[in-house]
């Protein structure tokens, strides 16, 4: 099989897993990747909103506010040859969310290898007045081309008050080092995000949404991303920026289907596209 040679792919990789350790610092960066196009176009600012069935990824307390059942997938292709996908069902309180991160062939001078990860969570969230709690169970494994696995528990809440939705988590508050075949044990980095957002129902047919999430906010170097969405009627229309580059989306909604489109601008990597397909009922 002929391996892909876009230097785009082979340094999103090494960003990845490091200089070819298959295990350095950025082993699980799965989960930096986010989930769903809606949240990418509002540059990944969904700590505090969290109000549909990406709950169960970003936020899992905001499941507890979840009154349908929500079935969502997404596709992804970053630096022009990485592919990225995952799926998720949602029921009010629990959700349930695998994942998946592909190379494909990428080759190394005269060697070919291939990164592929795949990634698994179970969440669960309860809404007790204006306040709630959950958490999400992550179960991360590496394919190739070493393999490993890991588990983490990441608590998390959400205060809501009227227009004004305040959460946080807490990741990689509990686990068990990613261990691989070789040998190597891998410690997940513990962190927290926090975020702000305000909804705002003008009318039936007009919702604006304001984010902004923060991470590392005592660190000299905090990671900021923030973004804003409306609807009209069944439209919707979001930009933001991420903490790299700027963010954009659009939405379409009919009955219980809905459609995503968003994109994020890589300087470095090409800008990347997702689309996500949800359906509620």
């Amino acid at each position: 099989m002929r391996g892909v040679r876009s230097p785009a792919a082979f340094l999103f990789v090494l960003l990845c897993t490091g200089v070819f350790g298959w295990g350095a610092s950025h082993v699980a960066a799965l989960f930096d990747l986010g989930f769903g196009a809606r949240p990418l176009g509002m540059g990944g600012a969904f700590v505090a909103l969290a109000d549909d069935e990406g709950a169960a990824f970003y936020n899992p307390a905001g499941l507890g506010w979840s009154r349908s059942i929500g079935v969502s997938s997404f596709f992804t292709r970053l630096a022009g040859e990485v592919t990225y996908g995952g799926l998720v069902v949602a029921v009010p309180c629990f959700g349930v969310i695998v994942m998946q991160l592909d190379s494909g062939p990428i080759e190394s001078g005269e060697e070919t290898f291939r990164y592929v990860t795949q990634a698994g969570l179970v969440s669960g969230g309860l809404a007790l007045g204006p306040i709630g709690l959950g958490g999400r169970l992550k179960l991360y494994r590496v394919s190739e081309p070493s393999a490993g696995r890991g588990v983490a528990l990441d608590p998390a809440f959400l205060l809501v008050a009227g227009p004004v939705r305040v959460g946080g988590i807490l990741e990689n508050a509990l686990s068990r080092p990613i261990a691989f075949d070789t040998g190597h044990t891998e410690a997940w980095e513990r962190r927290t995000r926090v975020g702000v957002a305000v909804s705002l129902r003008f009318d039936e047919g007009l919702v604006c949404n304001a984010a902004i999430d923060a991470e590392g906010l005592f660190s000299p170097t905090p990671d900021i991303a923030g973004g804003v969405e409306t609807w009209i009627g069944g439209l919707a229309g979001r930009v933001g920026y991420d903490g790299t580059g700027a963010t954009a989306g659009l939405s379409l909604r009919f009955e219980n289907f809905q459609m995503d489109w968003a994109m994020a601008v890589r300087p470095d990597l090409g800008d990347a596209h997702r689309v996500s397909l949800a359906f509620r009922f």
